[in-house]
């Protein structure tokens, strides 16, 4: 429902008089395709920006990449602070911003020369991010972040698993479910206890931070667990040699379920975009799996038949549920 024809609602009810002024329109307002768009041009702008702060200033070590960090973050609140409805303030803004957050990041490597504590150091920043910075899609693309750092951190600290090497790692299946478990479930719990308490946050100011931190913890259960995949996880080239048994491929699964979860809470706020990203996010989940699967192909063919199959019978047992009460009134 848009602006107008929530003002026009209200008016038929008489809630509001017909010649009341115009509700504003803010920044939020834009179509979401819009605000994507924006959002990518402002990322890639954080990229070209950062590499000439680091070739103009040439920090040297931790703690000049880390003043710059600090400076180009800084920056990028006052302009958040100063014009929220402006879209060049607000890219601007968010350029400042994301690089400012990667020389932190920058800085802490080179202090802990440690990927798990760049990983924990980048969760605590996004979260701080999402209390602090005055801006919807900033806000939720920092929760996003949020999880798909906190995800490196339990599969990086667990297993010792580096972000960019080529070990193959040997994982039975006891702790790799554990292991997901612990990264999403408490993603999905949030999103549902948010659901479930949307009527009251709404009335308030914490509606500004709950609905994008919402949003953003939908996209990461959407697309997290592929997201989240160290790039050794995807070998272009087989190794040579005998591969280890690992069931770390059982997680895009289980990432199929939860994007299903992120779908059916999208459905649940009539949030259009999310329910499609949802849905594209299982999708892909599901081709990941088929890649990480190391059998023949009729082996995945029969697999995706009895896949198949329980879904139908699903589908078939959910029809009858579904009728069952429709028919008992019918005979009363």
């Amino acid at each position: 429902m848009s602006t107008w024809d929530f003002e026009q609602a209200m008016a038929g009810q008489g809630l509001i008089s017909e010649d009341a002024p115009p509700l504003p329109l803010g920044s939020a307002e834009r179509p979401w395709f819009v605000s994507l768009l924006l959002g990518a041009a402002g990322w890639l702008a954080s990229i070209f920006f950062l590499f000439f702060v680091f070739v103009f200033f040439q920090p040297e070590g931790a703690a000049g990449a880390g003043t710059l960090g600090l400076v180009m973050l800084g920056a990028g609140f006052a302009l958040y602070a100063a014009d929220r409805d402006d879209a060049f303030f607000e890219q601007l803004a968010l350029t400042l911003s994301l690089a400012g957050q990667v020389a932190l990041l920058y800085a802490v490597g080179q202090v802990t020369d440690s990927p798990v504590g760049v990983a924990a150091f980048a969760t605590v920043l996004s979260v701080a991010l999402v209390l602090w910075l005055p801006n919807h899609f900033a806000r939720m693309a920092s929760a996003f972040l949020a999880c798909i750092a906190w995800a490196l951190v339990v599969r990086m600290g667990w297993w010792g698993e580096n972000l960019f090497g080529q070990e193959r790692l040997s994982v039975s299946l006891g702790p790799a479910l554990v292991g997901w478990v612990l990264i999403w479930l408490p993603v999905a719990a949030g999103v549902h206890l948010l659901i479930e308490r949307e009527s009251r946050w709404m009335a308030t100011r914490a509606r500004r931070i709950a609905r994008p931190a919402l949003t953003g913890l939908l996209l990461a259960l959407s697309v997290g667990t592929w997201a989240s995949e160290p790039f050794a996880a995807f070998p272009f080239v087989p190794p040579p040699g005998a591969v280890p048994v690992n069931w770390l491929v059982v997680w895009p699964l289980l990432g199929v379920l939860a994007a299903l979860f992120a779908a059916l809470c999208a459905f649940r706020l009539r949030h259009r975009a999310a329910v499609g990203v949802a849905i594209a996010g299982a999708l892909l989940h599901l081709v990941q799996f088929y890649y990480l699967l190391g059998v023949s192909l009729v082996a995945k063919s029969v697999l995706m038949l009895v896949l198949g199959a329980l879904l139908l019978i699903g589908a078939r047992g959910l029809r009858v549920r579904g009728e069952t009460p429709a028919s008992a009134g019918g005979v009363r």
